[in-house]
Parts: structure tokens; C-alpha cells; sequence
């Protein structure tokens, strides 16, 4: 006998949301963070004064109670204006769905007067005067994760209703194929630009080619086409576009180090000669490697 055969269910809650890194300061118009990223999404907020944050290829000036929103992955820097005081937190939900359906339909920054704005930094306001030298009681603990439920069900609006509902498997391989991309890359990148690019008595040494799009997609054991379409649905974007974005980071950081010649990062990154990479490289930035040096 089915004892609730007529009963009408809620969703079980089996997840974990994670806030961390909360903190608030007022530094110096010299203070700067260098590159980094984070698992997580991260939320800067400009209490006082002026900061600037690079991300990617944009820049934003942040005012006082404008805040932006940096998804999980990406590279940024940030670095005072003038008398900045900032509110900076991270947070992490394992809600495949509301993870990727904010990272494609969220702005990175959100002006003072944007109405979503108005709308969190209230709630942004009431999390910074939490801020305390004493311990932290569990009701402390509650009341914070109240005010990030509150602002997550706020950003929650900005995700698109009528896009196609990605499901968890679907983000579980886009996001599998995405580490072996960059994994597979960086560590052929890392190997062969320290050991091999200067063999015994300057003589050259044949970097191997890397694995392909191809090979990592077998090795995930799912098929090219079916990879690149879970890949384009959960990141908006094909995997040899991803590849090519860590192509443009590692180029443009071994143009920076003077003991990398031309022909040599064009090598190591994968093409057949300098003159290819040069039009690549132009075609991304506008510039030569040479200019861009």
C-alpha cells in the first residue's frame, strides 16, 4: 500500500553553498592584485573611492556602490584608484543549472544605478556590517546565509527562463572536457617551453604536437560531435574557441618574458611557423607579436 500515493512533493535540497574569502578594507591608491582566478564566483563591492578591475580583455571603473560579479575561471587583476574601501566575498553553489545559466546571462559589472544593483546592494550593505573581531555564533552563520539566498534568488532573475534547461550530466562533461583542454595545454606549454626549447649546444628540439580537440573528446568517452555540442550548450562557446582563449593567455605572457623569440612561442603553442602565428595573433589582439612585445 502506497501510504503517500496522493501526496504532493517538494524538491530534496542536496547541495552545498559555499560563501568564503568575505572581507572589507581600506587600502592605499598603490595597492594592487595581481592576476589570479578563483573556483568560485566573486563579488567585489566599492564601498568608498574608485578601483579598477581588468577582466579578460575589458577593463571597468568601479565607483562607490557599483560591484561587479567574476564568474569561476576567469583571469582578472584589480587595483585601487583613490581611497578605495572594498567588500569582497566568494561563493560557490553546486546547482549545475543556475551555475551555467548565470555565468551566460549575468553582466560582469553592475553600475550603481542598474536596477539589479539596487536590488543586492542592500543586501550586500547588511553582509559587509556583519563584519566583526568577535567569534561568530551559529545564528551569525544563519543570518549569512539567509542574505546569499536572498541575493542569489535576485541574480536567479537575470537567467534567461526560456533557455533550454542544461542538464547536470550535460555540464558534468562540458566541464570535464574543459579541464582536459586546459590541463593537456598548459602542461605541454609548462613542459616544453622550460626543458626543450634549447637543446645541448643551441640546437633545436622538434616539440611533439599536442593531443588534439579530437583525442581529449575520446578520451572522455563521448563523441566529437556530441562534445562540442554539450561543450557550445553549457559555455556558449566551441572548444576550439576555448582553446584558442588559452592559446592568446600563453602567447601573450611568453611575449612578456624577453627569452622567448618568435618563432620559438609559435612552436611551442602549436603552429607550423612564425607567420601563422602572426596573423593569429593580429587576428585576436589587432596587433603583431612584435608590436604587442
Amino acid at each position: 500500500m502506497n501510504i503517500l500515493k496522493n501526496a504532493h512533493r517538494l524538491p530534496v535540497l542536496d547541495w552545498n553553498l559555499n560563501f568564503f574569502g568575505g572581507h572589507s578594507q581600506k587600502v592605499d591608491d598603490t595597492w594592487i592584485v595581481p592576476l589570479n582566478k578563483h573556483q568560485a564566483f566573486e563579488l567585489i563591492f566599492v564601498v568608498n573611492g574608485q578601483e579598477i578591475v581588468n577582466f579578460e580583455h575589458d577593463s571597468y571603473l568601479l565607483n562607490s556602490g557599483d560591484f561587479v560579479l567574476i564568474p569561476p575561471g576567469f583571469i582578472h587583476t584589480v587595483s585601487a584608484v583613490k581611497n578605495l574601501t572594498y567588500f569582497c566575498f566568494h561563493f560557490d553553489i553546486d546547482d549545475p543549472s543556475f551555475v551555467v545559466g548565470l555565468i551566460q546571462n549575468s553582466p560582469i559589472y553592475f553600475p550603481k544605478d542598474s536596477s539589479v544593483n539596487q536590488e543586492i546592494t542592500p543586501i550586500i550593505e547588511d553582509m559587509n556590517k556583519m563584519i566583526s573581531s568577535k567569534v561568530y555564533s551559529f545564528k551569525d552563520k544563519m543570518n549569512l546565509q539567509i542574505y546569499l539566498s536572498k541575493m542569489l534568488l535576485k541574480f536567479n532573475s537575470l537567467i534567461n527562463k526560456q533557455s533550454t534547461v542544461i542538464g547536470s550530466s550535460q555540464s558534468k562533461y562540458a566541464k570535464t572536457i574543459s579541464e582536459m583542454i586546459k590541463n593537456e595545454f598548459n602542461d605541454h606549454v609548462l613542459y616544453f617551453a622550460t626543458r626543450f626549447l634549447n637543446g645541448p649546444d643551441n640546437q633545436k628540439i622538434q616539440v611533439p604536437e599536442m593531443p588534439t580537440i579530437k583525442h581529449i573528446m575520446e578520451a572522455t568517452g563521448i563523441s566529437v560531435g556530441y562534445g562540442n555540442r554539450v561543450f557550445r550548450s553549457v559555455y556558449g562557446l566551441s572548444p576550439c574557441d576555448y582553446l584558442s582563449k588559452l592559446k592568446l593567455k600563453w602567447a601573450q605572457q611568453m611575449l612578456a618574458k624577453p627569452q622567448y623569440n618568435i618563432d620559438e612561442i609559435a612552436l611551442v603553442l602549436g603552429y607550423s611557423d612564425s607567420t601563422h602565428f602572426s596573423r593569429q595573433f593580429k587576428r585576436w589582439t589587432g596587433l603583431s607579436p612584435k608590436k604587442y612585445r
